[in-house]
């Protein structure tokens, strides 16, 4: 059976260029990210306000959006496949992403999903 993980990627937009990237985002970059075998599922957050932000050590996220990509299978040949894709123009990047603020990261689970009783 294939390791499943998921891959947390942090991005802004352009500033004041909101719509359209989430437009783009959700009905363009998304399904063709999903179409790449290895891709199983995603999910996209905004930011939320918190004063938790405001206590000593506190800090305010730089990035207000994120998305959770759950994967299976070889990381790297997936994001190869992914980086093929864009350059064969089968998945469209966006002007809208700010290209300077994005982040992302792989993770494997340490044990069992644990919820609340």
């Amino acid at each position: 059976m294939a390791e499943k993980f998921i891959q947390i990627v942090y991005s802004n937009p352009i500033e004041g260029r909101d719509d359209e990237f989430n437009e783009w985002y959700d009905n363009v970059h998304i399904p063709q990210l999903l179409a790449v075998p290895g891709m199983l599922s995603a999910q996209r957050y905004t930011l939320r306000d918190s004063e938790m932000y405001r206590v000593p050590g506190g800090f305010v996220p730089e990035h207000r959006y994120a998305i959770i990509y759950e994967m299976e299978g070889d990381v790297d040949s997936i994001m190869q496949k992914i980086q093929e894709g864009v350059a064969a123009g089968q998945i469209q990047m966006h002007d809208s992403l700010d290209m300077n603020s994005w982040r992302l990261a792989f993770w494997t689970p340490r044990g069992p999903k644990a919820e609340a009783q």
